[in-house]
């Protein structure tokens, strides 16, 4: 494959390229100009200089083109005798006579060669316009600036245009006095920015000759930060070096994840760099290793420089370009450069270096993270045991802490630090407890089982064991081994008891009776729950620990929710919440209750509470975000938006949050599979259902009311109602998912009444109605009235039903409603409410993409001589037609120039899940660009309307 040098591509330089052209014809008319070009190291001034005068000399110009240099300012006027060509051996005598004058004897020689210079350019003036351009104008010498200067002033009655490019660095009161006021006169400055991102990708086809470049490698290509020059680079490195593949329809994309930079784009972009002084490069090699953005103290500990010795230095590096200031901080302008300046340091240097890093940083008052990061970076490999004795004592201090700020950094260190220590070091076993506790907060209770039941065989102490025997249980609770969880729980509660660790901690014991209390809920032993809940709130407000109190709460109100004491739940959860309050390392049991709490407001009536609820679920895992908290905050968005008819919205929560599923707790795995089987079923998608399905595991986390209904819907789909409603009615018969079963009796009560199974369907009804009195819930409430107005075969019952749940804004539930109405309404002959019913039922099937329950609402209502109308649904699979209302609405957004993470906001959703929408309307508009989208949106109606952004409440922060 060819490689490309810079220059030979320009792209998103059309204005500039024109306004460059439009002065050149303006001097052909004979009006003289001057005009600077500004911008940083590479940004393609070059280029627009080479396509803005393409022409220059087919119109009849005179061009001259010189570049300055770093050498250029020793030799007077050596920039401009380069531009027009005069040397001592020119043929023409003016020019040999202002070279001999430079060279010779007389008072002030380039004031002499200066008068003989303009009136030469002067004269070439009246034979055709004349062009001058310098380019690096910053190294010019300052002869050749006066004498610049001095030509600016017959600009305004010459055909001369002078075309000054000019760099950041070295910064020239001199240059920066001649710019002002030659500009000042014209109003003539170009400024080159950096590409956007679509122009990025653009230039990287065109030098790859390709019709695409892949996601990994436009994210590769982030690092450029827009800069033409940095993408040429990265662009020829990695081809250069085998790591790019073309497919057959002609993306190209990495082969591989880089795991860092090429050695040869380092060489390049090192290179690049040496513009600027000795001092400031040494400097930015001290910064690259503080990473993207730093402070100035961090930098002032790192380089042993002082503030005042970092004046000239920093101030150099934001005028070249390489440095900006990101707030109260440093950082690199271009991620690229950081990258090629700490790899272009000699291994056993940086990991030296980072050594130093965390023992320096730490005076300052660094986050633990950032000390963390150095020790981290210091170890010679993933497997090696690196870290000193300062770095186990500095871990064994701040290993709780960093363990729930950063997880996975403290995985790192605390293995490498345990690994390194005697097993008879006392340091040893405190350290791999916080690597349990570290595993089991990334997802990955296999591993922290292990762990704790090895630290556990071989510990005498009290505390070790309690804490060890806690981790142990919670490790098993989340890898769904609820039994041996409470075998576990039971053993510390009683080596407790029976005195054998007297000094066991009040703390654990809270703990281990809250986990006791959850172990046995979950095994259907509620009374027995509620006693240990109460014996750990007892010892738990005793010992001071939020974490237990909020324990024992959130598991009475686990009981209250089964009981159907839905105001109780709600009560109880808030209370733990409190309790709770904002310390990182109860992150995970804030969680587990929010969710829940978002449930119980949901099942209350108050939508606008539990979205509420669910921003804030969404803010706690955007900010302490491991890959099972982001899974468990997307899958409660998807089952709120599944319950208010946002199905696209939750399809695309859903496919989120199945990137996170390997770390996530076997019953929330379940759900989100089968959560997804459910729309899908509705929407008559049997390979995608029978796919979720099977991900499912043999296991009782199987039998969620998501599987019952997904395999319910599947059976009827099949023509077997028979097996649809057996499998219902023995779900009912175990008296299984209490608190939810009201989602599916209504279905069960219509598939009993079509089979002539009154009795299923009058139990049904009972056990519905029964729920609905234990509590004041008004979707249980509404479930039961439905579940009754079918087996009265009253309408009046059913349209009173549809009416609740538009006030609850459940658009999928009152669909089934007014189906179940049209039915009736028919069936007593009154057609006008039927068809009204079932007009407005299609509406809501046809907007859910529920195509499904279409056709099984004609086919109940065929009978009584009604079809359905079809021309809303969406047949197209390409172009804007094909957009899904939500898809449509975030085009408009992505139109209206707001970032992903605007439009969760202004959408509320994840980032992430807006990145599924956008990856999807770029595949339908059949375009590779958020640029493309917009001006496709701009051929749309409608497209400047959007939302504004809501304002985050308190517990979001």
């Amino acid at each position: 494959m060819e490689s490309f040098t810079y220059g030979t591509v320009l792209v998103d330089r059309d204005n500039e390229v024109r306004r460059l052209k439009d002065t050149v014809r303006q001097v052909v008319q004979g009006r003289g100009a001057a005009v600077w070009i500004d911008g940083e190291a590479g940004i393609g001034k070059s280029a627009v200089l080479a396509a803005g005068l393409a022409s220059a000399e087919e119109l009849g110009c005179q061009v001259f083109r010189a570049t300055a240099d770093e050498f250029a300012h020793r030799c007077e006027l050596r920039v401009l005798l380069d531009c027009l060509g005069i040397t001592p051996n020119s043929p023409d005598p003016d020019q040999r006579a202002i070279s001999d004058m430079l060279s010779g004897a007389g008072a002030d020689p380039p004031a002499a060669a200066t008068e003989r210079l303009l009136a030469l350019i002067e004269g070439m003036c009246t034979n055709a316009p004349v062009i001058l351009v310098i380019d690096d104008m910053q190294w010019a010498d300052p002869a050749s600036l006066h004498a610049w200067h001095r030509l600016g002033r017959m600009i305004g009655h010459l055909p001369l245009l002078l075309i000054a490019a000019c760099g950041p660095v070295p910064h020239r009161p001199d240059l920066a006095l001649l710019r002002r006021h030659q500009t000042d006169m014209r109003n003539s400055v170009i400024t080159l920015g950096p590409l956007d991102v679509a122009a990025v990708a653009e230039l990287a086809g065109q030098l790859l000759d390709a019709d695409a470049v892949g996601s990994t490698l436009r994210q590769v290509l982030q690092g450029a930060a827009g800069n033409p020059c940095h993408v040429h680079a990265i662009v020829n490195s990695l081809q250069r070096d085998g790591h790019l593949t073309r497919s057959a329809d002609n993306v190209v994309e990495l082969t591989s994840e880089l795991a860092r930079m090429p050695k040869s784009l380092a060489t390049v972009i090192s290179a690049q760099l040496r513009h600027v002084s000795g001092s400031t490069w040494e400097v930015l090699r001290m910064a690259a290793l503080l990473g993207p953005a730093f402070s100035v103290t961090e930098l002032c500990a790192l380089s042993g420089r002082s503030v005042t010795d970092l004046v000239g230095v920093v101030e150099e590096a934001i005028v070249s370009g390489v440095l900006v200031e990101f707030g109260a901080q440093l950082g690199f302008r271009h991620p690229v450069v950081q990258q090629a300046l700490y790899e272009d340091i000699p291994t056993p240097l940086r990991l030296a270096l980072h050594n130093h890093a965390a023992r320096a940083l730490l005076p300052t008052g660094a986050r633990i993270e950032n000390v963390a990061e150095h020790l981290r970076a210091a170890l010679p490999g993933e497997a090696a045991v690196g870290i000193d004795e300062w770095g186990v004592d500095w871990l064994l201090h701040n290993a709780h802490k960093l363990t729930h700020r950063a997880p996975e950094l403290a995985v790192d260190l605390l293995t490498s630090a345990s690994d390194a220590l005697d097993p008879d070091d006392p340091r040893r076993e405190p350290l791999r407890i916080r690597l349990a506790e570290a595993l089991l907060l990334l997802g990955r209770a296999e591993e922290a089982e292990k762990l704790a039941e090895g630290i556990l065989a071989g510990s005498r102490d009290a505390e070790i064991t309690a804490e060890t025997s806690w981790f142990l249980a919670w490790s098993l609770t989340v890898g769904g081994k609820t039994d041996k969880a409470r075998i576990v729980v039971e053993n510390a509660i009683g080596a407790g008891k029976s005195g054998k660790t007297s000094n066991l901690a009040s703390r654990w014991t809270a703990r281990l009776h809250g986990l006791r209390a959850r172990t046995t809920l979950s095994l259907g032993q509620v009374e027995t729950a509620e006693t240990a809940a109460r014996r750990a709130l007892d010892i738990g407000r005793e010992a001071g620990d939020p974490f237990a109190i909020g324990l024992a709460l959130h598991v009475t109100g686990l009981i209250s929710l089964q009981q159907r004491d839905l105001a109780a739940a709600a009560a109880d959860f808030d209370r733990a919440l409190s309790e709770l309050g904002n310390d990182p390392e109860f992150t995970d049991q804030l969680l587990l209750i929010l969710v829940d709490l978002r449930g119980v407001l949901f099942e209350l009536g108050k939508v606008d509470k539990a979205e509420e609820t669910l921003r804030e679920i969404q803010a706690i895992a955007q900010q302490y975000g491991t890959s099972p908290k982001r899974g468990v905050a997307r899958l409660c968005a998807a089952e709120h938006l599944h319950a208010t008819g946002r199905w696209d919205e939750a399809v695309a929560e859903l496919k989120a949050a199945v990137e996170c599923c390997d770390g996530m707790p076997a019953p929330q795995q379940s759900r989100l599979r089968c959560l997804a089987a459910v729309i899908a079923s509705h929407r008559d998608e049997r390979d995608t259902v029978e796919e979720h399905l099977a991900a499912v595991p043999e296991s009782p986390d199987r039998c969620t009311e998501f599987a019952l209904l997904a395999q319910a819907t599947l059976y009827e789909r099949d023509g077997r109602q028979d097996d649809a409603a057996a499998a219902l009615g023995a779900a009912l018969a175990r008296d299984e998912h209490a608190g939810t079963r009201h989602t599916w009796l209504p279905l069960l009560v219509r598939l009993a009444l079509a089979l002539d199974d009154r009795d299923t369907a009058l139990r049904a009804t009972e056990a519905c109605e029964a729920d609905a009195a234990h509590g004041s819930a008004p979707t249980i409430a509404t479930a039961a009235r439905h579940c009754r107005g079918m087996l009265e075969g009253d309408p009046a019952l059913i349209d009173a039903v549809v009416e609740a749940y538009r006030r609850m804004d459940q658009p999928p539930k009152r669909a089934q409603a007014l189906e179940d109405s049209a039915v009736l309404h028919a069936r007593n002959g009154d057609l006008g409410a039927a068809r009204a019913a079932y007009v407005e039922a299609t509406r809501i099937y046809t907007d859910l993409g529920a195509d499904w329950d279409l056709l099984r609402a004609e086919t109940r209502l065929r009978p009584h001589g009604m079809r359905r109308l079809r021309a809303r649904r969406r047949n197209a699979t390409t172009g804007w037609e094909a957009l899904t209302p939500t898809e449509t609405r975030v085009a408009r957004l992505v139109a209206a120039g707001h970032a992903n993470a605007e439009i969760a906001a202004i959408l509320f959703a994840s980032k992430r899940t807006i990145e599924v929408h956008v990856s999807r309307i770029l595949a339908k508009l059949g375009v590779r660009s958020r640029v493309e989208i917009a001006i496709e949106a701009t051929r749309q109606p409608g497209t400047a309307q959007h939302s504004p952004l809501p304002q985050l409440d308190r517990l979001c922060g």
